[in-house]
């Protein structure tokens, strides 16, 4: 396993996984031109957990703006965190979203729903 470290730009969020920490951060506007493509090294980084046991881990979602292919990628980022969790791990999920910002909220509620996953939502 190693670290991930994707630095963002005006189209693309920051990716950073610590592998030591178990901690993953999902920050900024995600509109890449090709989401699978970007989010790629992600998943397969997850689905690398399916195999040994994590423990804890943690992940903060911290995005301003997405559009909705990069939505169905998050949600496939998503399935795979629900998928380690099921194998005995612990998985947190940080949603944060601007306290003025009520369809950021109503996302986390409906992918939290959606995989019946529960998730801290917290303001920015």
């Amino acid at each position: 396993m190693a670290d991930i470290n994707i630095i963002g730009t005006l189209k693309t969020p920051t990716i950073s996984f610590n592998e030591k920490d178990k901690h993953l951060l999902i920050e900024g506007r995600s509109i890449p031109e090709n989401p699978i493509e970007f989010y790629e090294p992600l998943l397969n980084q997850l689905k690398d957990y399916l195999n040994i046991p994590v423990g804890k881990m943690e992940i903060d979602f911290k995005l301003e703006y997405f559009n909705t292919s990069s939505s169905i990628v998050i949600l496939d980022v998503l399935r795979q965190l629900k998928k380690i969790s099921e194998q005995n791990n612990h998985i947190v999920v940080n949603w944060f979203y601007d306290a003025d910002d009520f369809d950021l909220l109503e996302i986390g509620e409906d992918y939290s729903t959606l995989m019946n996953f529960p998730f801290n939502l917290l303001k920015n």
